[in-house]
This record gives structure tokens, C-alpha cells and sequence, in this order.
């Protein structure tokens, strides 16, 4: 894709920007927001997020005593239709790839995997004990998972059984109970608390609800009134407030009213810092992110348990790492605040322990956390040190050292390797057509902030002609020739590019570019798709107009059938497309052939918003077949 051809629509996304305030500053522990919440809303769809997984493979290292080691998950190609399988410390398949996801293994035994989009779960043979009927399951805690499909959600216990009835929402268990959310006759949402067999031990009674924390948890009565709660319902005092969290550490934070500053409760209701913070996270170890205003916007600071600044507030982001490490982050670009951060490693009294090096710190386990600078991905000990003896990859990512093994994570590539550093077990990055030529996958990544993987063609019969594609696909993926990156350059914006084999029958072959240019500061990026057809006979690149007849008048034909298409939609009540927004299709139309028919399809705020993704419309070949060019190079290629 051309990156300058997403500025019009980037602008756009720029100026909402400026009124939307959708920087994620500051607070990233548990995914806190303002006062530190343990839970804020719905999980939506798709495997759940707070599972801290990547592809499948969980990424995060303070969950490490709750899998079980020795097996781990691993798909079988990074390209095409990969499936899902297990793989012991040498490498091997010890459950077969047969699933479209698949997570690590618990403490209990069962690992959650799934057949298409459903996650059910599995054994360590392999076999479901929880059939794939799911759009998410959590992971366990307490003994307990949480799962959801279109209807609701429902408690799991370790043998697979929904114990519980079905609700809107439900919470994981801390301290033997889960919120959950349900909804009056009248409409009303309301929140209450399940215990571990699954049934309201709490009524829903409340606005809103946090987990318990130990014996105490917050929940709001109504409007500007909170009461703290035993694990029984019973409540043990009523405060007047806008806003308050869950305990953490034994406190929770809280605001008296929707513009005022944050500050901190004990158990008891007693007010134990006052407020006067702008954002309060929760405590962890004795010590809470807070943020204040400074310099026109809010600073980042550690407070200790009395409230007193162990870090004082001046950086653009503080994470929190556990064993009293924490990451101090500054702007790499001090003149764009929005160009990424660097980060320095410091303890939470406040020492500073290294320099801004890291692009990403990840949290201690067992005294080390994964770090990456701007060329590589290492591990460092709590002084910041590079760890000597283990792996030093590059790229930059994550690694978790396992049990037998060491995940790797690097410029999205999972993989596993051992503590030498040697690849253990590495997806294949090539398929396959049915003329025998292979697809295998490049890098280039000129820039931490500019990674593309672009396809490279190989086993043609005519060498000349895989050299040609190869040469005109580097460049149409790259722009190598005309936009010059250098790894020392502070972009303003991070660009992601990569493919996928659409279709492939007889000499043709389709391939699908699929990029993302997001500039620093926007509300969100600009996805962008195209497609190639390839005859890898020939070495011809296809376009629209060489499948019809001469003179056929093809734009006005697949005009009127779109033009259809779209009016029945609009008709039919889809809110998705704009009015009159659809003015034809010209020969220059983004589009892709498979053997179902002729797909047509418009990129973001064409005919559609942002949300719509990339409207697509099929032709069938039925309906144009008095115009295709069937004695042409094109069709002839795929029939």
C-alpha cells in the first residue's frame, strides 16, 4: 500500500483527536482507568483480552504458576489457514494442530482452544471436556472460568459444566465471589454477587458493583451514593460520592464529585488520602500510580501508602513491573508528545536504575522481565541489566522464560527457543498452490515504527518471471524505492503491513495486502486492503478490466448491480452506508476473484463510516457471464 494515500483520511482521524481524549497515559497496570477500577464493563467479543494472550500463547509472565509446563501451545504456519496444536519441550506435536485457537494449559489440567470462532475445552489428550460452543472463556480463577456466548455469560467449573444460570455479564472470582450484572422489568441494570457454586448469594440490587477484596468490596447505590459490603450483602457503611473503585492493597480510590480529584478509603470508610489526584490507580506492593496536571497536561508520579510522592509527578507514563520495579516513561521526541515513549527502569522508592533505553519493559517474574530497545529484545535483571545467559533476539517484542522453554513474541512472530538461544520449534512461513508454486513471507523492517512482511514467490517454472513478480511485489508492499526510512528516525506514525494467500486455482493467484497506518495522537489508524492477481504462468498482473470483453461496457454493468445491492440494503434499514455516497465503479475498483464470483469492495468512509471496515460486494459469475472475456488471459488463468 501507498502510505501517503491514508493522509486525507488521517487528518480526519487527527481532528477528532483533539476533542476525544483517547491517549492511554499513565495508568496500564490491570488495565486501571481513572480510579483504578477491577472492573469497568463487558468483555466484548472474542477471546477474552484480560487472558494477557497473543496469539494463542498466554504473554503474561505473572501467570506463569497457574500453567501447567511441559506442553505448550504452537500453530503450524504463520501464513494461510494455520491450526492450533501443543508441542512438548522438544519440539514436538504431542496434541496435533487441529484447532483454530488454542491457549496454555492451566493448573488444573485443561487448556481452552476452540474449533472456528468457539473455544471450548480441552483435556491434555486433546479432547474437549467443554464442547467449542463459546465466543470467550477465561481463564480460571478460584476454581472457576467465566464463559459467554451471544446470550450471556456462565460460571464453569473444573469439569466443564455450566453451574450457573445465564447472565449478562459475570466478573472472575476473587475471594469466593463474582460480580454479576442482570436487568430489571423496568430496564434497569442492575449488579450482584455469585458464590463458587454459581448462585446469587448477593441479590442484584446494586448500580454498579467491584470485585471483593478479601472481606470488603464497594458498590453503588444509586446516584452519588456508595456503601462498603461483607461478603454476605451486609453494609457496613454508606459514603457520599461520585465515583469509587475496589479495594486493592486495602484501599480504594475515590472522587466526591464527576470533576473532582481522586483520592484513597481504608476498609473502615476512612478517608486515608485525601484527594488530589487527576487519575488514581490501584495500590500494588504498598505504592499506586497517580497523575496530576503540569504543564497542561497530566504527569504521572508513585505514591506511597500515605500518600506522599516516592516518584514525583513529571513522566508521561509510569508501569508497574512487581518486585518493587517500575518503568519511568518520557516522550522519545520531546517536541511530539505523541511519537511513543522510551523508558528508563527505576525501584519504587524512587531510584533511578538505568538510563531511557527500553521501547517496552515487561513485569518481573522470578527477578527477570523481558525489555526491548529499538533494534532488539533481551531479558534484564532488577538492576536493568542485560541477562548474559539468555536470549537476545532481534527485532523487538517479548520473551517469557518457561519452564523447558523461552516464548519469543518478536515483530509478531511467536516461536519457541531454548535458554541458548537455539530455535526449538518455529512456524513454517510458506504455503503452497495448487500449481506448485510456493508463497514465503520477507521482512522489512527499516524502523521500529515501519514493519512490513510482503510476499515472496518461489518454484516457478520461468526464473525471469518469479523474478519480475518478486521485484514489482517488494515494491508494491515496501515503497522501498520511493519512501526512504531510517532506523534513526522518530516517525510520528507506526505502519504495519501484511498478507495472505486469498485464492489460488490452476495459475492464478490472489493475494491480499492488509495494512495499518496509525500517526501518533490519532483516535484510531487508517486499515487499508488490497489485492493482486497473479498469473504465475505468464508473470502477468491482472487488473479489473482484463476479465470482461472489449467494448463490453463493464463499469456500467457491475454499476447497476451494485448500485441493487446497495438500495436493498438501504432500504432494508443498514445504517451503515451513507446516502447517495455511491457513485459507480470505475476501472480502477479495488476488487478480488475466487471461484464463488467477482468481490467489489470500498475502503473506509467511501460509501460507508469508519466502523462499516471495507463494504464488499459480490458478483457471481451468472451475473456477468455475457460479458466475461472467457477466451481472455484472465479467466483462463483460474478455468
Amino acid at each position: 500500500m501507498k502510505k501517503t494515500a491514508c493522509i486525507f483520511l488521517t487528518a480526519l482521524m487527527l481532528f477528532a483527536s483533539i476533542s476525544c481524549s483517547v491517549r492511554d497515559d499513565g495508568i496500564r497496570e490491570g488495565q486501571d482507568s481513572g480510579p483504578g477500577r477491577e472492573f469497568t464493563g463487558d468483555i466484548r467479543n472474542g477471546q477474552d483480552p484480560a487472558a494477557g494472550t497473543t496469539g494463542g500463547i498466554s504473554a503474561g509472565s505473572d501467570q506463569a504458576d497457574r500453567h501447567i509446563s511441559g506442553i505448550y501451545p504452537a500453530k503450524d504456519n504463520y501464513l494461510g489457514d494455520p491450526k492450533w496444536g501443543y508441542i512438548d519441550s522438544a519440539g514436538m506435536f504431542v496434541i496435533q494442530p487441529a484447532f483454530s485457537q488454542a491457549f496454555r494449559f492451566q493448573g488444573n489440567g485443561l487448556a481452552i482452544a476452540g474449533t472456528g470462532d468457539r473455544v471450548g475445552l480441552i483435556d491434555r489428550n486433546g479432547n474437549y471436556v467443554a464442547e467449542p460452543v463459546y465466543e470467550y472463556i477465561r481463564e480460571f480463577s478460584e476454581g472457576r472460568a467465566v464463559a459467554a456466548d451471544k446470550d450471556g455469560c456462565v460460571v464453569l467449573d473444573e469439569n466443564g459444566r455450566a453451574i450457573s444460570d445465564k447472565y449478562e455479564y459475570i466478573a472472575d472470582y476473587r475471594s469466593g465471589r463474582a460480580v454479576y450484572r442482570t436487568r430489571a422489568e423496568s430496564g434497569a441494570i442492575l449488579y450482584g454477587y455469585l458464590d463458587a457454586d454459581g448462585k446469587p448469594v448477593i441479590p442484584a440490587i446494586y448500580s454498579d458493583a467491584t470485585t471483593f477484596e478479601g472481606n470488603r468490596a464497594t458498590v453503588k447505590l444509586n446516584e452519588g451514593l456508595y456503601a462498603l459490603i461483607d461478603r454476605s450483602g451486609k453494609a457496613l457503611k454508606t459514603l457520599e460520592c461520585w465515583e469509587m473503585s475496589a479495594f486493592s492493597d486495602g484501599k480504594a480510590a475515590f472522587r466526591e464529585s464527576h470533576d473532582g480529584r481522586y483520592g484513597y478509603i481504608d476498609t473502615n470508610g476512612n478517608v486515608v488520602i485525601k484527594p488530589a489526584f487527576v487519575t488514581a490507580g490501584n495500590f500494588r506492593d504498598h505504592r499506586a500510580v497517580v497523575s496530576v496536571w503540569g504543564g497542561g497536561r497530566e504527569i504521572y508520579g508513585l505514591i506511597a501508602e500515605n500518600g506522599r510522592f516516592v516518584i514525583i509527578p513529571q513522566y508521561e507514563e509510569i508501569l508497574m513491573l512487581g518486585e518493587d520495579r517500575v518503568a519511568l516513561g518520557i516522550p522519545r521526541d520531546p517536541g511530539n508528545l505523541y511519537a511513543g515513549l522510551k523508558y528508563a527502569l527505576a525501584d519504587t522508592d524512587g531510584n533511578l536504575l538505568t538510563d531511557f533505553v527500553f521501547c517496552s519493559v515487561g513485569r518481573f517474574s522470578n527477578g527477570i522481565a523481558s525489555a526491548a530497545d529499538s533494534t532488539s529484545t533481551y531479558f534484564i535483571n532488577t538492576s536493568g541489566k542485560k541477562v548474559e545467559n539468555l536470549p537476545v533476539l532481534e527485532g523487538k517484542g517479548e520473551m517469557e522464560v518457561l519452564d523447558g522453554l523461552v516464548y519469543a513474541n518478536i515483530d509478531q512472530r511467536a516461536f519457541y527457543l531454548n535458554r541458548q538461544g537455539q530455535a526449538v520449534y518455529r512456524p513454517v512461513s510458506w504455503v503452497g498452490t495448487e500449481s506448485g508454486v510456493k508463497v514465503f513471507e520477507e521482512k522489512y523492517k527499516p524502523n521500529v515504527d515501519y514493519l512490513v512482511y510482503y510476499p515472496v514467490l518461489g518454484n516457478m517454472a520461468d526464473l525471469k518471471a518469479e523474478a519480475d513478480i518478486n521485484a514489482k511485489l517488494r515494491e508494491m508492499w515496501t515503497d522501498i524505492s520511493t519512501l526512504k526510512v531510517k532506523p534513526s528516525d522518530i516517525l510520528d506514525y507506526h505502519y504495519e503491513s501484511g498478507f495472505s494467500v486469498v485464492f489460488s486455482r490452476k495459475d492464478l493467484l490472489v493475494l491480499a495486502e492488509s495494512s495499518y497506518f496509525y500517526p501518533f495522537g490519532a483516535a484510531h489508524g487508517t486499515p487499508d486492503m488490497n489485492h493482486v492477481h497473479i498469473d504465475t504462468r505468464s508473470g502477468e498482473f491482472y487488473e479489473l478490466g482484463d476479465l470482461f470483453r472489449k467494448g463490453s461496457n463493464y463499469e456500467a454493468v457491475l454499476t447497476e448491480i451494485v448500485g441493487r445491492q446497495i438500495n436493498e440494503l438501504v432500504e432494508s434499514g443498514d445504517e451503515m452506508i451513507f446516502p447517495d455516497a455511491f457513485d459507480g465503479i470505475s476501472s480502477d475498483q479495488p476488487f478480488y476473484v475466487t471461484d464463488k464470483g467477482l468481490s467489489l469492495y470500498f475502503r473506509p468512509y467511501e460509501i460507508a463510516p469508519y466502523a462499516a471496515g471495507f463494504p464488499t460486494f459480490m458478483v457471481t459469475y451468472e451475473e456477468i457471464a455475457d460479458i466475461i472475456d472467457k477466451d481472455g488471459k484472465f479467466w483462463k488463468s483460474f478455468n
